[in-house]
């Protein structure tokens, strides 16, 4: 009897070998194009090399981030200028009882913020004042982190919130941040330009022909008072 043919129909194809799948290549971060970027004369090709720069764990632990981040804190675009301050807060960040990331990263950081004078500082408060004014969205917390590791941040600040030629906006950012940080030390020479604002000559009687403030600087005594109260506390 002839065997019954089986209706089964099988794929031959099947036992072909399958086509290899196209590998995907993961582009690396090459941190010297990004920086060539980051300093460009061009705020969009600024902004993309700031994106490649931070943008990676291992491009934040290279060391030429940490230098160019802190080499661009007078970046003329405020937005951009708020979010490299924040990246370079973001070395501080503590993550539970532990910092995010390890001494020697931090080390270097606060290697570079140590540079900085009175031109670093006044960058700083720029964005303070921007932040009061609604124009850029700056977290304060990000400047304390840095000027807090800034040697003799608390003078530049007492300085600038006293010189007449500074802008008022500017001044009156100096003495929000002082009261920030916490800037304890910059407490009597806050409490001198109070008394001078307010008229008073401590223990002296005020000579007539002593030339006036500015109207203008009366505008500055709310936050002067608020961070004079915050410090008081702090001692």
């Amino acid at each position: 009897m002839p065997r019954p043919r089986s209706r089964v129909r099988y794929n031959l194809a099947l036992n072909a070998p399958l086509p290899r799948l196209a590998s995907r290549v993961i582009p690396s971060v090459d941190p010297w194009l990004a920086g060539e970027m980051f300093v460009s004369p061009h705020v969009e090709e600024r902004r993309r090399g700031f994106a490649i720069l931070f943008g990676s764990e291992a491009a934040r632990r290279s060391p030429l981030t940490h230098q160019l981040l802190a080499a661009r804190v007078d970046e003329p675009d405020l937005s951009l200028r708020a979010q490299i301050v924040h990246a370079l807060a973001d070395y501080f960040e503590m993550r539970g009882r532990d910092y995010r990331y390890p001494p020697e990263i931090r080390s270097a950081v606060t290697n570079h913020l140590r540079k900085f004078d009175r031109a670093q500082v006044m960058s700083l408060i720029e964005l303070q004042r921007a932040n009061h004014d609604g124009a850029v969205k700056a977290q304060s917390e990000s400047l304390a982190h840095l000027l807090e590791r800034v040697p003799n941040a608390s003078t530049h600040l007492a300085r600038l919130a006293a010189d007449r030629a500074v802008a008022l906006g500017l001044r009156r950012a100096a003495i929000e941040v002082i009261g920030v940080v916490g800037f304890t030390d910059a407490l009597a020479p806050l409490e001198g330009l109070e008394a001078r604002l307010e008229g008073r000559r401590a223990g002296q009687l005020t000579m007539t022909f002593a030339p006036t403030d500015n109207p203008d600087d009366q505008k500055l005594l709310p936050a002067l008072k608020e961070t004079l109260r915050a410090l008081r506390d702090d001692e």
